[in-house]
């Protein structure tokens, strides 16, 4: 529903249960009658038959005092039209920190397809520990998850609530926020009413979409507000961008400019990058005995990573940039974002080396136009040797670089004490993020294929791979490995199997594949022909995927998350047997358009070793050059993917000599 969505808004408030009565209101329940008048003309699954549930309204009222604190109150009624709407919408579940404000469900309510009303009682409104903490044995207090269960709700049916919220702020003046207009599901209303002092206005703007703007000045006040009716619902597609990038939304401030905002996010920092004995000795221990800097940097860099457990929770705007101390963090050996980033600012600076937190968006293009605290990690800077920033992310456990490659053209915070605007992190090429695919063969008189295939990575392509032997381990892995084998011919043979150490930072991980095959080659006295085992795509676990699973619509609305840019190297040589020549090779390709770069080659290899064979040596580039594809960069992905899979199912003709 609609209000999922401004739960980003609500839940970035710090959610509490509350036991105190809550002021009433702008809003009351509907009059049953007027109710069953509005669901019967929103319409049903024949006028929607993409939707899973329809939102009547959904309309949201805010009040912002010169402080920046805010009381909010969300009013929604949803239909519901699929046994999936009733999985999605009938449980909502909000996270929230509740040291930064409060949150009650004022009230709530299933109306029946035939009118019945079931309200939801206290005991189907749940509060506790965040479930992926739990997972991990992990209890903070003061994290923790709310859930509200509509009880009785079926297809047909509708949920109605309204839900209140107030939130003191850290950031004095401070009042900011994100307003979705647009969901995966169709809005017949929704509007945004924000009021606040004269005296200190709003900056705002609306982005991916038009909506009825009104401005009233009355009593020392501005009332703001956004309505739009009839809002087209965001098709759903594989591997599709956060909607929140591309909704129509309204971004509303009064923080001044990037800078302020800069500056205050370092004074919150900065006030908890204090070295206590414990961090001093650790820091010690850690670089005892290495000779430079960036050798001490790698030394803390993974041992953040490897023995502070990262929580990956979203909290509300003023949980997000307050830290804890470095030292609480290391005692307590587990941390979200911005706690593992505050310890490796202070530990960076025990060996000498200035470092700041940074915030960044890793799952979606953040909004520039207007000073906001909506970022979703915390990260760490440090400047390189051209002055610019280089980015460290402490929560990435499987990287063996220290670098975030990820980090590339996306829009980053930097909290300095001079305050620094947003900027954008120079272009990380997909080059390194990709991934190394070699093999050597032979190939036999008999048709018969032997060899060995390499793979590894740099980058996010090498991330990948450690995640793979992480999560599957043991003959889980080898029988992944084996089905990829197996892709290329039925009835091949994976005759070895060897992994490095996904645990082992100080080498490359390299997956290594032995192979065979018996009659692989095709028999055509006088002509053999065979594909390059490596040219069918079986061993690029990543940029295959992408290529071959979502490509397959004809256009898209939205853009792919790839979530970096992306890559894969493809090289082989196979040595084809003595009294054998090359008749004929599949064609070159060379394609680039947009971010997509596809270049495949085939070469005839002559030896002048006595008593040695020739060779066919195959090379196929394919990069990915974002971290999103947009739909008219999908055209050309399609289009490389088409290309990639023509060359696929090439084949080398070999003659016998003198034939």
């Amino acid at each position: 529903m609609k209000a999922r969505w401004t739960c980003l808004v609500l839940v970035a408030g710090a959610l509490a249960l509350a036991t105190p009565a809550f002021p009433k209101g702008p809003f009351e329940l509907l009059d049953p009658s007027e109710a069953a008048r509005l669901l019967g003309e929103a319409g049903d699954v024949e006028e929607y038959p993409d939707a899973n549930s329809i939102t009547v309204f959904d309309r949201t009222w805010v009040e912002f005092e010169e402080t920046g604190a805010y009381e909010e109150y969300n009013y929604a009624l949803v239909k519901i039209l699929t046994q999936e709407g009733v999985d999605r919408e009938g449980d909502p579940s909000f996270s929230y920190h509740r040291r930064y404000g409060t949150l009650d469900v004022l009230e709530a309510r299933v109306i029946k397809a035939d009118g019945t009303i079931v309200p939801v009682p206290e005991d189907l409104i749940s509060d506790g520990t965040a479930p992926e903490l739990a997972a991990i044995d992990i209890y903070e207090s003061d994290m923790r998850q709310l859930t509200v269960v509509f009880p009785q709700v079926e297809p047909g049916d509708a949920i109605e609530y309204i839900v209140f919220h107030d939130y003191e702020p850290l950031l004095k003046n401070g009042f900011n926020g994100i307003y979705f207009l647009q969901y995966i599901d169709p809005i017949l209303e929704s509007t945004v009413s924000v009021t606040g002092p004269e005296d200190l206005p709003l900056t705002h703007v609306l982005k991916d979409g038009e909506a009825e703007f009104e401005e009233v000045r009355d009593g020392g006040k501005i009332t703001y507000t956004w309505r739009v009716r009839d809002t087209e619902q965001i098709e759903r597609e594989p591997l599709m961008a956060s909607p929140a990038q591309f909704a129509t939304r309204v971004i509303v401030s009064t923080i001044p400019t990037w800078e302020e905002l800069s500056r205050y996010v370092w004074k919150m920092s900065d006030e908890k990058c204090v070295a206590e004995d414990a961090v001093k000795e650790l820091v010690a221990d850690l670089t005892d005995g290495l000779e430079t800097t960036e050798e001490k940097i790698r030394a803390i860099h993974f041992w953040i990573a490897k023995n502070i457990r990262y929580l990956g929770v979203a909290m509300d705007r003023g949980a997000f940039v307050e830290p804890h101390y470095a030292e609480y963090t290391l005692e307590k050996e587990y941390g979200v974002c911005r706690d593992k980033a505050v310890l490796m600012v202070t530990m960076l600076e025990e060996i000498g080396v200035p470092a700041w937190v940074v915030f960044i968006n890793p799952s979606r293009r953040a909004d520039p136009e207007v000073p906001t605290l909506f970022f979703e990690h915390g990260i760490v800077a440090i400047e390189g040797p051209d002055g610019d920033y280089l980015y460290i992310d402490p929560t990435l456990e499987e990287s063996r670089e220290v670098y975030a490659s990820y980090a590339g053209d996306r829009w980053v915070l930097v909290a300095t004490e001079e305050g620094q605007s947003i900027r954008r992190v120079p272009h990380s090429p997909a080059a390194e993020n990709a991934g190394t695919i070699s093999e050597a063969s032979t190939l036999g008189a008999d048709g018969g294929i032997s060899g060995r295939v390499t793979v590894s990575g740099a980058g996010i392509y090498e991330i990948v791979l450690r995640t793979i032997a992480k999560t599957a381990g043991g003959e889980q892995l080898r029988m992944m490995w084996e089905q990829s084998v197996q892709e290329v011919y039925p009835g091949t043979e994976l005759a070895s199997f060897d992994i490095t150490d996904y645990e082992d930072l100080d080498r490359p991980l390299t997956v290594s594949l032995g192979f065979e095959i018996e009659d692989y080659a095709l028999d055509a006295d006088p002509y053999l022909l065979f594909r390059v085992p490596t040219a069918t795509g079986a061993f690029d676990v990543l940029s295959g995927l992408i290529m071959g699973r979502f490509t397959t619509l004809p256009e898209r609305k939205t853009p792919i998350a790839i979530g970096s840019t992306v890559g894969a190297v493809s090289e082989a040589t196979v040595l084809i047997p003595r009294g054998y020549v090359v008749e004929s090779l599949p064609d070159e390709i060379h394609f680039r358009e947009g971010v997509v770069v596809l270049n495949a080659t085939y070469e005839f290899v002559p030896t002048e070793e006595p008593g040695a064979g020739n060779a066919v040596r195959y090379r196929q580039e394919l990069l990915i050059d974002a971290f999103e594809v947009s739909p008219d960069d999908y055209l050309a992905l399609k289009e490389a993917s088409r290309l990639a899979s023509r060359s696929s199912r090439g084949e080398v003709i070999l003659r016998r000599e003198g034939s």
